[in-house]
């Protein structure tokens, strides 16, 4: 069952581009830097922070299939009570990617229009991606996904998870997502009737993702709902190139409002699929080990020039990505955490909100 998530600060289109810093270099580096960034966020809002005392949005567990009953009974009563105590909530369990992530609207109004999925939305919708889908599909949705989202620009200020990928289907770049779409058309249909009728296709592509990341042995990511569907397509060329090197990357990366962390955690998707990166249907951090291995660099291993895109390979020897890999590759639990609060943070970008 569909619920709530819980995860990290996001921030497309709303501030400044920061001057580069130089790289974490170890794990207590990273995990530092990742508690000033929650605790930062949630100072920013004025929410309560205790000396070594986590913050609900970083350790409250969340899942597809029924989740943990405190945490069902804190989205139900979300629903429920009084607008100060929802929109409590709804910072706590989502920071800045719920009130920052919304460009079409200031964030009180973001509170507002961002709301979590109730307990029969979430059972409706589990039920219509199962029906819908297969397993051996999860790639192609968390690529749908991805595809839909990364068309955002925070220079420009549009773009983003709005569904545009619809009326985008035959750019060269989504090759072969064709085929995914009509998963998410099928969905459509059979939310029709149900508590979930009112979700928009923006919202279904998210979904998708998410289910698709957890249904393969991923972290459970669980979004916020409300985007609004684009009218038309989003501008061409947005997407990052294969081929590009990887200062590039990071600066198109950098463009969407994602740091250098999150670009690797992101690129971590790539696990699925018939990249060469272990099983195809199998989510874990096979990804980073091999990128560490480099075996594309190896004559004797099979089909070695198959495996991996242009663009993972300049990763491996990127000196400012290298640490971020290193970590997800000797620890899996932490990539797992670091990709849902980037994929919530990348499904937010540029989305307008109803």
């Amino acid at each position: 069952m569909l619920c709530l998530s819980d995860q990290a600060p996001f921030r497309p289109g709303c501030a400044p581009k920061t001057k580069a810093t130089a790289p974490l270099t170890s794990r207590q580096q990273l995990k530092d830097h990742r508690t000033f960034r929650k605790q930062a966020s949630i100072r920013a809002f004025g929410l309560p922070t205790l000396p070594g005392v986590p913050h609900a949005h970083c350790t409250r567990p969340s899942t597809f299939g029924g989740g943990v009953q405190s945490q069902t009974q804190d989205h139900k009563l979300a629903l429920t009570a009084p607008e100060s105590t929802r929109r409590q909530f709804l910072l706590g369990s989502l920071g800045l990617p719920l009130l920052l992530g919304m460009q079409n609207a200031g964030s009180a109004q973001a509170v507002d229009a961002a709301r979590p999925l109730n307990s029969a939305e979430s059972e409706a919708v589990t039920s219509a991606f199962q029906k819908a889908a297969s397993k051996e599909q999860a790639p192609l949705l968390l690529r749908l996904a991805f595809h839909d989202a990364a068309t955002f620009s925070q220079q420009d200020s549009n773009g983003g998870a709005n569904a545009s990928l619809r009326f985008e289907l035959e750019r060269p770049e989504n090759f072969g997502l064709e085929r995914g779409w009509p998963i998410i058309e099928a969905v459509a249909r059979a939310l029709k009737g149900t508590p979930a009728e009112t979700l928009s296709l923006a919202d279904l592509v998210a979904l998708g993702g998410a289910w698709a990341v957890q249904i393969t042995g991923g972290p459970s990511i669980v979004i916020p709902v409300g985007r609004t569907d684009a009218p038309e397509e989003d501008p061409e060329e947005r997407l990052p190139a294969e081929t590009l090197p990887a200062a590039a990357l990071r600066a198109t990366f950098a463009d969407k409002g994602l740091s250098n962390q999150e670009l690797v955690a992101l690129s971590g998707a790539h696990t699925l699929g018939t990249k060469g990166f272990g099983d195809p249907v199998t989510f874990d951090n096979t990804y980073y080990q091999m990128l560490l291995k480099k075996p594309w660099k190896n004559p004797l291993v099979y089909m070695s020039s198959m495996i991996g895109l242009a663009s993972d390979h300049v990763m491996a020897d990127d000196w400012e990505l290298q640490p971020f890999i290193k970590a997800y590759a000797n620890d899996k639990a932490l990539f797992f955490t670091d990709f849902a609060a980037a994929y919530i943070k990348m499904s937010c970008m540029g989305a307008g909100w109803a």
